[in-house]
């Protein structure tokens, strides 16, 4: 990561700021990219079992499609630039401005933010918990952007002794944030550890392609339980299952009736025999039902008893207590073209709905838009219920800690969509950046790999495996601390913006200013 971006900045200083040629380039260097790095995606299927190609294609090309179309932006206006560190300046915010788009407009895609690359060296980035990942897309363009230029100079003075100098400088950036994160690791005390909670996570390793919807509800209730059976006793716990476990086969469970819901009321029973002061926290499917269309995501269907038309259906998160109602949170940061369809009113009439044709579902789902808080009345804990895609959005995880006194991290996820490959593994990694941000202990429950414990400072203190049905025990230290990044997110998004705009005013004004200066001096005898 440090030298990646170097060829590409070397040719963009020769190519004498031809923006298709530039454009070429980039679109090849950033495709490369993509595809090295998330070739996994082409394991996803369609509802009918065949492979999803374009669940590969359509994020590899338009994400280097976006890419190739910064990097040129940022060249297009460099040549309008007196001072090349001004037009190198901008292409720092340029990418940070793009990165924070990646996390908030409907085509979010933001796996390839550049500070996601350290996600399996953690101790290297425990500054994170002031800066968020941004900060470590920073610190990688400013060592390419070092190293390039001091190949550039030396082309230009050919002096051996300054060349090396320029190198071992930019060497030394790297390991001064390297030192300062290892400092932080070394000094970092957490909460003293005054309160804790025992959890236990399951793994019950189904196949969400050829198990999941062909699994009967009391065949999952089963499974479940007796994975609960083997540690279960009567101290107060929290048990974690992953995402959309239920309702399986069975019909999909109505928020209006939930408290009623056969499922809930079989671990209620449950519950209170085996362990009255634990809670159950799972992934559903929930749906709402109405006699007309009430909002966006609205489905038509059609039911011959009942006068019903359309159906809302989330991707939700659930907790079950003895004695109190279900507290439920439903998946807001939705995944593009499998969960949602991005910019539906443009792209429906010419895609139709090819993009949400895999992933288990041909229907668009429901969001909500505040982050929902669990909290366990036995324990007077505090728990942030994140669903699977939404652990890669920092800012997003970390709002679920900025109001409320939330003490712990619980992540639900799928990850057998793409089989055994690298897509799991990253997705895991991404989990430990969340517990840097956000100084919280992570349980994470995955339906097959990888489920684990995760620690203030990002690491895996236990884990189950891909491909393995299991469950882990821990406890886990619990602190309500709200860290910098906490309290002012993806600042650093907000001063890359308006840096952006004080250049492209100071460029524009610049300009004016040479052009009538031409043309006042041509029009001197």
């Amino acid at each position: 990561m440090f030298i990646a971006f170097i060829p590409l900045l070397y040719i963009e200083n020769y190519l004498n700021h031809s923006f298709f040629s530039i454009l070429l380039f980039s679109f090849i260097t950033f495709l490369t990219w993509n595809v090295i790095s998330t070739w996994w995606l082409s394991y996803s299927k369609r509802t009918n079992g065949t492979f999803a190609v374009e669940a590969f294609l359509i994020p590899v090309l338009l994400n280097a499609f976006f890419m190739s179309i910064i990097f040129s932006f940022y060249s297009w206006i460099k040549k309008y630039e007196k001072s090349k560190k001004i037009g190198y300046i901008f292409l720092v915010c340029l990418w940070i401005s793009f990165e924070k788009m990646h996390l908030e407009w409907e085509l979010s895609w933001p796996w390839l933010n550049l500070g996601n690359g350290f996600a399996s060296r953690t101790e290297w980035i425990q500054w994170y918990e002031y800066t968020g990942i941004l900060g470590g897309s920073i610190w990688i363009w400013i060592v390419n952007i070092g190293f390039t230029e001091s190949i550039v100079k030396y082309n230009i003075d050919k002096n051996i002794l300054l060349f090396y100098k320029r190198i071992f400088l930019n060497i030394g950036i790297i390991f001064f944030m390297i030192f300062i994160s290892n400092l932080i690791y070394i000094k970092y005390k957490g909460s003293q550890y005054k309160r804790t909670a025992n959890v236990l996570i399951l793994q019950p390793n189904i196949d969400p392609y050829n198990q999941k919807y062909s699994f009967s509800t009391d065949k999952l209730v089963s499974k479940l339980k007796k994975l609960i059976n083997k540690k279960i006793s009567e101290k107060s716990m929290i048990i974690v299952a992953p995402e959309t476990i239920f309702p399986g086969k069975g019909n999909k469970i109505q928020i209006k009736d939930i408290n009623k819901n056969k499922i809930i009321f079989s671990f209620k029973n449950y519950l209170k025999k085996k362990s009255p002061n634990t809670v159950f926290i799972t992934g559903v499917e929930l749906i709402t039902l109405y006699h007309k269309n009430k909002s966006k995501t609205s489905t038509p269907i059609f039911l011959k008893k009942k006068n019903i038309q359309w159906v809302d259906i989330f991707n939700s998160v659930i907790q079950i207590g003895i004695n109190k109602d279900i507290e439920f949170h439903h998946k807001s940061k939705l995944v593009p073209a499998v969960e949602t369809f991005p910019y539906k009113k443009f792209f429906s009439p010419i895609l139709g709905n090819i993009l949400l044709n895999f992933g288990g579902t041909v229907m668009e789902l429901g969001k909500e838009n505040y982050p929902s808080v669990f909290l366990n009345p036995y324990l007077g804990i505090k728990i942030a219920p994140i669903i699977c895609y939404e652990s890669v959005f920092g800012e997003y995880v970390s709002n679920f800690f900025k109001k409320k006194n939330v003490e712990l991290m619980v992540i639900i996820t799928n990850d057998g969509w793409w089989g055994f490959s690298q897509g799991h593994k990253q997705h895991m990694y991404y989990a430990r950046i969340r517990a840097i941000e956000n100084r919280k202990y992570i349980a994470r429950s995955a339906n097959t790999g990888i489920s684990c414990f995760i620690n203030e400072k990002g690491e895996i203190m236990s884990y189950i495996p891909y491909g393995k049905e299991g469950f882990l025990y821990n406890k886990i230290y619990l602190n309500d601390k709200k860290t910098f990044y906490i309290k002012h997110g993806d600042f650093l998004s907000k001063i890359s913006l308006l840096t952006i705009i004080i250049i492209l005013l100071y460029t524009l004004t610049y300009n004016i200013i040479s052009s009538k200066k031409c043309a006042i001096n041509k029009l001197k005898p």
